[in-house]
């Protein structure tokens, strides 16, 4: 059986963490405690309507957005797959953006290797 609430707080947490808000940040902007937040992306408590309509106001995203469950892990050939696929379609300015965040990555997780973060 599907648990809707937890499929609904995981794509509320993927939409919040693509806007690059946090927890807190997004909790005072929708007038929520953190806690509250918390326990809905853990799918622990469901959201209210009227919560529900704020997170589309202040994540920009269509109603529906919140309640498309396509979001499957996939694989990692897959994942190379769709990453191939957009760079085939991107420009080369885009492939110079994309080049220097991986390098970015890269270079991030060769200087903190080993430390918890």
């Amino acid at each position: 059986m599907v648990d809707v609430a937890k499929i609904f707080g995981k794509r509320l947490q993927q939409i919040r963490k693509m806007r690059g808000l946090t927890q807190a940040m997004f909790a005072e902007l929708v007038g929520l405690e953190v806690s509250t937040i918390s326990r809905i992306e853990k799918g622990s408590q469901y959201p209210k309507p009227e919560n529900v309509n704020k997170f589309v106001e202040v994540l920009n995203v269509e109603l529906k957005e919140f309640f498309t469950f396509t979001f499957v892990e996939k694989s990692r050939e897959e994942l190379i797959q769709s990453i191939y696929s957009i760079l085939e379609k991107s420009t080369y300015k885009d492939l110079q953006f994309y080049n220097r965040i991986m390098q970015s990555h890269l270079e991030y997780k060769s200087h903190y290797k080993g430390k918890n973060l």
